[in-house]
């Protein structure tokens, strides 16, 4: 989900981003509860409207899911051709994660394996985790649907699979499935068990004592009314499906099902009235409400009783029942416009209600788009131990009369919890982050672990080195901009939208977050600055940014109207009108010449297509010849200016009308490409660096590639699901064509598509980061990994280092595949201060390298100072002196002094410590010296583990009688 709401928050936090001149929010978002008839009414705000207009403008009323549908099984059948043909062994692609977790829709624990968990991901299938939630594998069919909306386990341990998120956002885009599926050897083979008009599932629940009895709430189809939508039951394990429950009309579904675990004939559902366009959404209405059967789902009763009556302001609900006591029951509304509207509970089985009386928490918990959650949690041996998730998750051990936020412990905005049924208090939480685990019952309040190894990551972009294929970075869906080379942290927030690394130096990278959000980087993304002021009435949600393939230091960004800076997007001039014929109309795509730097193509998102032959000073509308489809990509031929490929999206609806389409003259005519493609929008096209000949598509099903101009087309190499292909990206390695792919729901793939792939490997370092002392060390795990051919050896070194540093390897060469432990010794010479250490491997192919950076703190010396106030150490007694340390940096040394001075007639009587602000103790002197007379003396002490700001205390304590002295001064060096 995106963002009007917490990345804004975090973007400020930040304090590194500036929206570019003139941004101005876009109308969409305020288009709530009244639908919008005509296409201007309204414009493209957030990455929901962005993905409905490119798949159904210029008409509304194509059947999205109908169309995605035929389009996967037409990328099904060239796949199976394609793997049965001679070009099989010519490649495969490899997958590069990044396992950082992207939206998860729902968690089902198997009740009949123990540690294994099922997570349901928005747009990239199902992952199993057979370790307890460490780590996950993607256990999906690759030709399936790859949006996950609803996930189940019955007590036999058959999975159910609802196919189509049920969570409709307004800001970030979600893809339609085809039904149920299920399977009975643990996620390994998977059976459509119909319902494929259902569109998204929001909810399934089985039957506690009836494996093959299972109920699923169907939301239908979001863009048209009518279809499956509502309860539908099956008693012989989804061979035979019947509606129990239809909606109240045709844009009502059924968002959420829960069976009562003492009465499985006794069902409770939600359903939800709610529809939209590409311009606006009405997220309510007179068929919301929860319903009640009594009977196995033969008839049913819409609840009152204190729960809201039918109105069109009744928006999303979700309910629960508490299996410790099935007589307790809870109710969560939202209003149409997406705002908390209540809360409520019964303990009576739902036959009255009591509201729960709001609280700032409860309300603020779901923002302002309560569609996006609807869901509750009941612990499963406590029925008032509840879990209500929104932006952050929210719980409350008391039925709701008071609530724990869980604040930043994880990722924002949470959809699921389950509860694992062989490890006592082990509670997971699914999110827009991945999954996370708790063994302290679910404590919002405990630790939480996030697992690993799940790559459900949703890019929108990608790009890649010229000098080094393996060093990517990219945009993805609220997980910001992460890189390849610094373990795909995070380097700019928000959404993650268009990023770039510039061809001549990889150094030079540009991020963007939605809406035109922009920054650069010289240093890899170490530090980020604003792009210069720029000017456009608005922008699209994935505003271009493009870089001059002769000259990079040359920018174009667009909104409405296309800007150019000449010195790295430092400052900008705006070089175009506007180039948009409707109110909400963006540039979505710029094409620059290779061969003539001054020809510019400019494609908008209301089907308009121009060019300039002079940069900027004017420009020719070229649209004549194209259909009326938002324009996804302009790529222009490296040695004709005249020569272009446009790529246009939206469903056709029956229409013939290409996708793809070449000029060979500039714009004068055009020549449709798409051959035997799927009939599904194209979101990009490249041209093989080695052979222009050759071109390489990424649509809504997949990645295709054709070697006669388009013609015909095939699934380029083999092992890629048929998943959202949103970005593509060529370089050039060891003399081969490189490939990266972005896809919306599984992340990073690789492929070099030739028949004999050279050995290749990647390299990174975790942790990428580490802060030391000086004279201390860093350690970090230097991974390798093969890309494509065999594994060769890798000698590893490093370099950049500080002065007085050194670097060491164990082991210093290392098989591709395996990892070697590098430590980073500094000395207590080597200056303070942030290096990027760039850690190189070498083999006999490739040479790859990954950066490290190191934080070297200043340790002893230049922090220190004196207490010289005379405290009296009474008979048997202890007294305290004290220091306040500040504005020293790190932590002390490891030789710190502590110099004291105290007149005593007998010193054996003492016991003289240090106390350091966090509390810790060291004892300086303990009743040794017996007569000796006074302390005058300077002691060594190690306090390496120390921060060296803060409070310190020097405390004497007198622990026999008959002697006093007085504490005269003493001084402390950290």
């Amino acid at each position: 989900m995106k963002r009007s709401r917490s990345a804004l928050a975090l973007l400020m936090g930040m304090g590194i981003i500036a929206l570019p001149a003139a941004a101005t929010p876009n109308e969409a978002d305020r288009v709530i509860g009244v639908m919008a008839v005509e296409a201007d009414a309204a414009g493209p705000a957030g990455a929901d409207e962005w993905f409905a207009r490119q798949r159904l403008f210029p008409d509304p009323t194509v059947d999205l899911a109908s169309n995605l549908s035929r389009a996967r099984g037409h990328a099904k059948n060239l796949q199976a051709g394609h793997e049965r043909g001679a070009l099989q062994a010519a490649a495969s692609w490899q997958s590069l994660g990044p396992g950082l977790g992207g939206r998860v829709s729902d968690i089902a624990p198997d009740p009949t394996r123990a540690n294994t968990i099922y997570a349901g991901a928005a747009s990239g299938g199902l992952w199993k985790s057979t370790d307890g939630g460490v780590t996950f594998a993607y256990s999906w069919g690759r030709d399936l649907p790859q949006g996950v909306g609803a996930v189940a386990v019955a007590p036999n341990g058959t999975i159910y699979v609802g196919t189509g998120e049920g969570n409709p956002g307004s800001a970030s885009y979600s893809f339609p499935g085809n039904g149920v599926y299920k399977s009975t050897d643990g996620g390994a083979t998977w059976t459509a068990l119909g319902l494929t008009g259902t569109d998204r599932i929001g909810r399934i629940a089985v039957d506690p004592n009836n494996s093959n009895r299972v109920f699923v709430a169907a939301a239908g189809k979001l863009y048209q009314p009518g279809g499956e939508r509502g309860v539908y039951r099956t008693t012989d394990g989804g061979a035979t499906w019947t509606q129990v429950l239809a909606g109240a009309n045709t844009t009502t579904g059924a968002i959420d099902v829960s069976i009562n675990p003492a009465d499985s004939n006794a069902i409770y559902t939600a359903m939800w009235d709610h529809t939209r366009t590409p311009a606006g959404r009405v997220y309510g209405g007179t068929g919301s409400g929860i319903h009640r059967s009594t009977d196995g789902g033969a008839t049913w009763t819409r609840l009152a009783g204190g729960l809201p009556a039918s109105s069109s302001n009744l928006g999303r609900m979700g309910v629960a029942v508490a299996k410790s006591d099935p007589n307790r029951m809870y109710v969560i509304a939202a209003d149409t416009p997406g705002n908390f509207l209540g809360f409520w509970t019964s303990t009576d089985r739902g036959v009255t209600w009591t509201k729960i009386t709001s609280t700032s928490s409860l309300s603020s918990s779901q923002s302002s788009y309560g569609w996006w959650f609807g869901r509750i949690f009941v612990d499963p041996t406590a029925s008032q131990h509840i879990w209500v998730p929104g932006v952050p998750m929210l719980e409350s051990s008391n039925a709701g009369g008071s609530w724990t936020s869980n604040g930043s412990s994880f990722h924002v905005d949470q959809h699921s919890v389950a509860f694992d049924p062989s490890v006592a208090n082990k509670v997971y939480i699914g999110n827009d982050g991945g999954v996370y685990r708790s063994t302290q019952n679910g404590s919002l309040g405990g630790t939480w672990t996030k697992s690993q190894n799940l790559s459900n990551m949703q890019f929108y972009s990608v790009g890649v080195s010229q000098q080094d294929p393996t060093r990517i970075n990219g945009g993805l869906q609220d997980n910001g901009s992460v890189r390849s080379w610094a373990g795909w942290g995070e380097y700019y927030g928000g959404d993650g939208l268009a990023n770039v690394i510039d061809p001549t130096n990889h150094l030079k990278v540009y991020a963007c977050s939605q809406n035109g959000s922009c920054a650069r980087s010289t240093n890899g993304g170490n530090s980020m600055s604003a792009f210069g002021s720029t000017t456009s009435s608005r922008r699209n949600w994935f505003t271009p940014v493009v870089l001059d393939p002769t000259n990079p230091a040359i920018v174009y960004y667009a909104g409405d109207r296309v800007n150019r800076s000449t010195n790295s997007a430092g400052t900008f001039s705006v070089i175009s009108p506007t180039l948009t014929t409707t109110t909400w109309g963006t540039v979505s795509a710029i094409g620059v010449s290779k061969s003539d730097a001054r020809v510019i193509y400019a494609g908008t998102d209301d089907g308009k297509l121009w060019v300039t032959r002079n940069t900027g000073t004017t420009w020719t509308d070229i649209t004549a010849g194209l259909p009326t489809r938002y324009v996804t990509r302009v790529t222009v031929d490296p040695t004709d200016a005249n020569l272009a490929y446009i790529a246009l999206s939206s469903y056709r609806n029956g229409s013939s009308v290409a996708q793809l389409f070449k000029t060979t003259d500039g714009g004068a005519t055009y020549t449709p490409i798409s051959g035997n493609l799927p009939d599904a929008p194209v979101n990009d096209i490249v041209l093989d660096p080695q052979n222009r000949n050759i071109l390489y598509t990424g649509t809504d099903v997949g990645a295709f590639t054709s070697t006669n101009g388009g013609a015909n087309w095939a699934p380029i190499g083999t092992n890629l699901p048929v998943v959202p292909v949103t970005d593509l990206e060529t370089s050039v390695s060891s003399g081969q064509t490189v490939l990266t792919a972005a896809t919306y729901g599984l992340g990073i793939y690789q492929i070099r598509p030739t028949s004999t792939p050279s050995n290749d490997f990647s390299l990174s370092a975790s942790p990428a980061t580490a802060t030391v002392n000086q004279g201390a060390s860093a350690t970090t795990t230097v991974s390798t990994a093969v890309v494509s051919g065999t594994a060769e050896s890798v000698t590893l070194s490093a370099s950049g280092l500080p002065a007085g540093a050194t670097a060491s390897f164990s082991p210093a060469s290392v098989t591709a595949g395996n990892s070697s432990t590098a430590t980073i010794a500094t000395s207590a010479s080597t200056p303070a201060g942030t290096y990027t250490v760039t850690i190189t491997g070498a083999a006999t192919s490739a040479t790859r390298s990954t950066t490290f950076t190191l934080t070297v703190n200043t340790v002893g010396g230049g922090c220190t100072n004196t207490n010289g106030t005379d405290v009296a150490i009474p008979d048997n007694t202890t007294v305290n002196s004290t220091i306040a340390m500040s504005g020293c940096t790190g932590n002390a040394s490891a030789t710190s002094t502590v110099e004291v001075h105290i007149k005593h007639t007998y010193i054996g009587d003492l016991v003289v410590s240090l106390i350091a602000p966090d509390g810790t103790a060291y004892v300086l002197h303990n009743r040794t010296g017996s007569g000796t007379h006074n302390i005058d003396k300077t002691y060594t002490v190690n306090l390496s583990n120390e921060v060296r700001n803060g409070t310190w205390t020097l405390r004497v304590q007198d622990a026999a009688n008959a002697d006093t002295g007085v504490l005269d001064t003493w001084t402390l060096t950290l």
